[in-house]
């Protein structure tokens, strides 16, 4: 075997090497995508998860709201300190799954969040009495308020009564 020979031998065993280093490098980048991949995968199942656990418990208050109406009707018309005990208790427990109680009563009209009935004389675009309370849960609306609105006509009311 000569020298000639001996570099060539060398030169194709280095080839091969460099071959060999460049599939273990597109292997390790494959498998760091897969990993990435999967890291992705698992978050966005985790956040489907957490979706469709929150879609049940909006579905489920939503089923309670009307038993919390009529805990309120037989609090309005009952001295049962009774009652009033277990509609705290049950208020309390809903508000920690999530459910808030929207603050509507002199608020200006929003129609994401209330449903007008009618209106009636009183400060224009402002909720002059809620008919039946509506519902946040985490911050989404469960139940749109239902309203009456004010129209705006209680000044020209006032100023035609001065001027008869």
């Amino acid at each position: 075997m000569n020298l000639r020979d001996y570099r060539v031998g060398i030169v194709k065993e280095e080839k091969k090497v460099e071959k060999e280093e460049d599939k273990v490098k597109e292997l390790e980048d494959r498998l760091l995508r897969l990993q990435a991949e999967f890291e992705n995968f698992r978050k966005r199942n985790a956040k489907e998860q957490e979706m469709l656990a929150g879609n049940a418990n909006a579905e489920l208050l939503s089923k309670l709201l009307p038993v919390v109406d009529e805990l309120e009707l037989a609090i309005e018309h009952s001295e049962d300190k009774g009652v009033k005990m277990v509609y705290m208790n049950f208020m309390s427990t809903l508000g920690k799954q999530g459910l808030e109680e929207m603050d509507s009563l002199g608020k200006q009209f929003d129609p994401y969040y209330h449903d007008a009935l009618k209106q009636e004389d009183g400060e224009e675009g402002k909720v002059l009495e809620i008919v039946q309370k509506g519902y946040l849960f985490k911050g989404n609306v469960l139940r749109h308020a239902k309203v009456i609105v004010g129209k705006g006509n209680a000044n020209k009311k006032e100023e035609k009564g001065d001027e008869i």
